[in-house]
C-alpha cells in the first residue's frame, strides 16, 4: 500500500583529497564528504504521471534524455522493487552538487533518490542494497566505478581506498576549512586518464616516479589529517598539484585558481578530480581566511566557491 507521506533522501558530494590517477597503479587515494554541498529528493504521490523536476531534468520518466539514463534505470529497478511501475508520483530534486566536477554528483544523486523511495515506504536500507541501487546509475554514467563516491556520500568521515584492497574510514582530527573552487570547464576523465596512459608509455621512468610520490603523498596526508598538522598537510596538497602537473593532467585555468589561493594565504592547494577542467581545492587556517580565498578565486576567474569547515 502507497504511503500518504512524503519520502525524502539527502546526500553529500564528495572530493579526492589525493589519489587521482595515481589509484589507478595502486596506489592509495583519501576522499572526504562535503556535507555542505548537498542533494535532497523528495517522493510524493500524484493523482496522474511519473514526474521528475530537478536542475537536470524536468518532466516525465519517459521523458528523460540520455544525459540522465543512469538515473532513468534506477527509478526503473526501484519502481519495480515497490511494485510502482503504474503508481502516479512526482520527486523533487534539489541539488547544489555540479555535475561533471569530481564531486560525485550522480553518486549522491542515486543515493538521495534510493533514500527517499525507501523513506517513502518506511522500510529499511541496508548498506548493501544502498550500493545495489547506486552502483545501476554509477555504471551507466562511469562504466565501471570504484565504489569510492558511492562509499563517500554517504560517509561521515575521510575513505581510505586502494584499489582491490577495499577501502575503510578513518577519523578526522583537523583544524581548518577548506575552499572549493569550480573552473567552469567539465573534468575531462577519459582524456586525463589516456594522457598519463601515453606519458608511462614514453617517459616511463619520469611518469612512474610521478605516481609513485602521489602515493607517498598519500601516506602523509592521511597522518596529517589524523594529527592535526593543518600546516604540513598544506605543503603535501601543493606538491601533489605539482606531480600532477608533472602527470600532464592540470590545466591552466586550475594551476591559475591553485595560485590565486596561495598568493591568499591558503597553506596550500591542489586540483581535485579528473583533472583537465573541473575543480580544485584550498586549504585555509580559518574561516576568515577561507572568506579571503574564496574572494581571490572569484577574481582569479572560478565559476563557484564553497567553503567546507573541517
Amino acid at each position: 500500500m502507497l504511503s500518504q507521506m512524503n519520502g525524502v533522501g539527502k546526500s553529500h558530494a564528495k572530493a579526492i583529497l589525493i589519489g587521482e590517477h595515481a589509484v589507478v597503479y595502486g596506489e592509495p587515494a583519501i576522499a572526504i564528504p562535503l556535507p555542505n554541498m548537498t542533494v535532497t529528493a523528495t517522493l510524493r504521490p500524484a493523482f496522474r504521471g511519473q514526474t521528475i523536476d530537478g536542475a537536470e531534468f524536468h518532466g516525465d520518466l519517459s521523458e528523460l534524455g540520455a544525459n540522465v539514463e543512469g538515473a532513468r534505470q534506477l527509478l526503473l529497478r526501484l519502481l519495480d522493487k515497490f511494485d510502482m511501475s503504474t503508481t502516479p508520483f512526482h520527486l523533487a530534486i534539489n541539488s547544489n552538487v555540479p555535475q561533471e566536477r569530481g564531486f560525485g554528483a550522480s553518486a549522491a544523486l542515486a543515493t538521495a533518490i534510493t533514500k527517499a523511495f525507501f523513506d517513502y515506504f518506511d522500510t529499511d536500507l541496508s548498506e548493501e542494497e544502498l550500493a545495489y541501487f547506486t552502483n545501476i546509475e554509477e555504471v551507466i554514467s562511469h562504466g565501471s566505478p570504484s565504489g569510492l563516491d558511492t562509499t563517500t556520500v554517504n560517509a561521515d568521515n575521510p575513505v581510505w581506498f586502494i584499489k582491490n584492497k577495499g577501502m575503510s574510514t578513518f577519523g578526522m582530527n583537523l583544524t581548518g576549512t577548506l575552499v572549493l573552487a569550480d573552473t567552469g570547464i567539465h573534468g575531462q576523465t577519459v582524456h586525463a586518464i589516456s594522457i598519463v596512459k601515453e606519458f608511462l608509455l614514453t617517459d616511463h621512468d619520469r611518469a612512474w616516479a610521478s605516481i609513485t610520490h602521489l602515493g607517498q603523498i598519500a601516506e602523509k596526508i592521511r597522518l596529517d589529517i589524523s594529527e592535526n598538522n593543518p600546516e604540513h598537510l598544506g605543503m603535501m596538497f601543493t606538491a601533489a598539484h605539482h606531480e600532477l602537473q608533472s602527470l600532464g593532467i592540470s590545466h591552466p585555468k586550475l594551476d591559475k585558481l591553485v595560485n590565486a589561493a596561495t598568493h591568499a594565504g591558503a597553506l596550500g592547494a591542489k586540483l581535485t578530480g579528473a583533472g583537465i577542467g573541473g575543480a580544485m581545492f584550498a586549504l585555509a587556517k580559518n574561516n576568515n581566511d577561507a572568506i579571503t580565498i574564496a574572494n581571490a578565486l572569484t577574481k582569479a576567474g572560478a565559476q563557484n566557491t564553497w567553503i567546507q569547515p573541517l
